[in-house]
């Protein structure tokens, strides 16, 4: 696939609003790296229905499942228990039909309207491909030539100001259409070794920036891209100087 028709396509994925809940069951905190947007989470998980009639398994096998969260790789209720998780991390979880397979259910093996119970360890936890940074990080990178892009709304940069030394590049405006052009501005800003620069995607709150992120560094190769962690929000709350947006 197309690598901004897929920017595209995913955007809309993660906005959308669920209103059912899972139900934690049974929750023993791990103790090693936490789980965030992005992270490559390898799991041991058994998945039964209510009555406790086991459908799917695969522990005592030889691989673990591996899952990118935020990727909508599994069903949503499943990834909503994971995300949080630590490294060693057990739970229980019920999900809603809802957040599962819905109405339709899963050929012969779920049934419409399922509510499933999900029992899983979590096994390891790998990093993104981009590199999630504080505010204080980003000033370090700026002083070293890093181009920070704020990906934000011109609405949003008036209103709060931008970051000294960034550049403004929209890349999802308000109705959620993508920015074809990110991609020529990201290389316009880089010259010839676009690939190989530092660039710190900075946006509301830091969830489409990491997005864009993960795409830049998974799909499309920068080797070092950094995703400013809770957008222009944490940079503000950190009380960090911000100059006022000139168009």
């Amino acid at each position: 696939m197309n690598k901004i028709k897929f920017l595209i396509i995913y955007f809309f994925l993660i906005c959308n609003v669920f209103a059912a809940e899972i139900e934690i069951i049974l929750d023993k905190p791990g103790e090693g790296k936490k789980i965030i947007n992005h992270s490559w989470v390898q799991i041991e998980y058994t998945g039964s229905f209510v009555d406790g009639k086991v459908f799917d398994t695969n522990v005592g096998k030889d691989r673990p499942l591996v899952v990118q969260i935020g990727m909508k790789e599994v069903i949503p209720g499943f990834e909503m228990g994971i995300v949080g998780a630590n490294k060693g991390t057990v739970r229980k979880i019920k999900i809603p039909a809802e957040l599962a397979y819905g109405a339709t259910g899963a050929g012969n093996i779920i049934p419409p309207n399922s509510d499933l119970i999900f029992e899983f360890k979590i096994i390891d936890v790998l990093d993104p491909n981009y590199n999630l940074i504080t505010s204080d990080e980003l000033k370090k990178l700026l002083e070293k030539n890093a181009v920070v892009l704020d990906i934000r709304t011109e609405d949003q940069w008036i209103k709060t100001g931008v970051i000294k030394e960034s550049f403004q590049e929209t890349a999802f405006d308000k109705n959620g259409k993508f920015n074809v052009y990110l991609m020529d501005r990201v290389r316009a800003l880089a010259g010839a070794e676009s690939q190989n620069i530092e660039i710190i995607f900075v946006s509301h709150d830091g969830e489409t920036a990491s997005i864009l992120g993960n795409a830049f560094a998974e799909d499309l190769g920068f080797k070092n891209v950094y995703v400013l962690d809770g957008g222009i929000k944490a940079w503000i709350s950190e009380e960090k100087a911000l100059v006022s947006f000139l168009k």
